[in-house]
């Protein structure tokens, strides 16, 4: 098995290409670590963006959301700015957030949210592909 390229990429830049495209926004460690075991078991090329509060670069973080074909918003780490923009963003059905937050009331904008990256269809797709593989040899 080979495993697939895995592109980070950070504002400013920007890819386009025809990979499959992932945007966390904030992530926590554990769904860094959670999203490094599964790109480990990736065999195809996938882009992902990664924006964190150092960056404050608005116009990119929406036009990667809007090109992405999953966003992941860690919202408890999100700084007050970015905050202003969550709301817009899970609205998009394949935007998912994490929070620990039960005051403010998210669920009225969007179902998405998940407490492990093990509820994202994205992630079981890439599992599947690795097992597929196993099957075959």
């Amino acid at each position: 098995m080979n495993l697939g390229k895995i592109n980070i990429v950070t504002p400013p830049d920007k890819l386009f290409n025809l990979n499959p495209s992932l945007l966390l926004v904030n992530p926590s460690m554990l769904v860094k670590q959670q999203m490094q075991k599964y790109l480990s078991c990736s065999i195809e090329e996938v882009n992902v963006f990664v924006y964190d509060d150092r960056e404050h670069d608005l116009d990119w973080l929406l036009s990667v959301h809007f090109r992405a074909d999953v966003t992941v918003i860690d919202i408890d780490n999100t700084d007050p700015i970015t905050k202003l923009f969550v709301t817009y963003m899970i609205a998009h059905p394949e935007t998912y957030y994490i929070t620990n937050d039960e005051i403010t009331p998210y669920g009225l904008i969007s179902k998405n949210r998940i407490y492990d990256l093990d509820s994202i269809p994205f992630f079981h797709k890439i599992g599947e592909d690795d097992e597929d593989d196993e099957g075959e040899q």
